[in-house]
């Protein structure tokens, strides 16, 4: 679209400069029917004001609002599609209209409504975040998964695997014994997702009913056992960032081991090597050469 001061310089062309319509359309390049319409007025008049886009949607647009309000309490698998939407219009409502539109709108309830994060920084040796990741690894006897535990450090995103037999309780104990080991230090607090093995019952938000050996180790290391949200993975994207590292580089290829302690060794050459190399994600403050992995105490 031109503008007021595109006319400008067009007419001042004309009028004052002398020049033709087909010298200036060269100049300017606009087709010489465009230079006509601008020579006939001093200013564009702008565009008529716009229709909507889907007039026969508008009087239920406040149905689809509803339905998608409702869907935030619903399933995951249970909510409803763009074309569930549309069929429902059609049948409850007698929509006359295509099916587009439900879509188009439905598309842009969504973006408005999208939940927003905002990334966390934290101190140095307050906050590791603990999960799971599983991996097939290649033993001489066949290949068959393994679950390695990660735990990640919120400030330094230095990290520890360790291959474990099981996921159970006893494995997790024995696990985070071994990373508090390879650290150096205790966190203040650790952060799970909701482990059954750990929390036994979720409460009202963020109580849990704790297993009684990972409370004693709690208790034992001085540490307070902290809990996402559920359906909350976002809250530890640290440790969320290496399970998919651990599945992504580290087991790709397959790896090849002797057996578990083998495996192990691996992966705790591969944890000491990765702290030396930059990570998008880390925090801005790198722990310096008289710190621990955990930023916090010496090494």
């Amino acid at each position: 679209m031109l503008t007021v001061d595109d006319y400008a310089r067009i007419r001042r062309a004309h009028f004052q400069d002398g020049l033709g319509i087909r010298e200036i359309a060269r100049q300017f390049h606009h087709s010489r029917r465009k230079i006509r319409e601008v020579l006939l007025k001093s200013e564009p008049s702008g565009y008529p004001p716009r229709l909507s886009p889907a007039p026969k949607l508008d009087p239920l647009k406040v149905i689809i609002d509803a339905i998608l309000t409702e869907d935030q309490l619903a399933p995951p698998k249970q909510r409803h599609t763009a074309s569930r939407i549309f069929s429902r219009l059609r049948c409850e409502h007698g929509y006359p209209g295509g099916y587009d539109q439900v879509r188009r709108y439905v598309q842009s309830h969504r973006r408005r409504t999208r939940e927003t994060f905002i990334p966390l920084d934290h101190d140095p040796g307050q906050r590791p975040e603990a999960d799971f990741g599983q991996i097939w690894v290649d033993f001489p006897d066949g290949r068959r998964q393994v679950s390695v535990m990660i735990v990640t450090w919120a400030w330094s995103y230095a990290s520890f695997a360790i291959a474990l037999p099981t996921q159970r309780t006893e494995a997790i104990l024995h696990g985070l014994t071994k990373a508090f080991e390879f650290f150096g230090c205790v966190p203040r607090e650790l952060w799970w997702d909701n482990p059954t093995t750990v929390a036994i019952e979720i409460l009202p938000g963020r109580q849990r009913k704790l297993n009684e050996r990972y409370l004693a180790l709690a208790s034992h290391y001085n540490f307070e056992p902290l809990f996402c949200m559920p359906a909350r993975g976002n809250e530890k994207p640290r440790v969320e960032n290496r399970v998919k590292d651990l599945e992504r580089r580290l087991a790709t290829p397959v790896p090849l081991a002797e057996s578990l302690d083998r495996l192990n060794d691996y992966l705790i050459q591969c944890c000491r090597e990765d702290f030396k190399r930059p990570h998008e994600h880390q925090s801005l403050c790198r722990p310096k050469s008289a710190v621990g992995l955990c930023g916090w105490c010496a090494p």
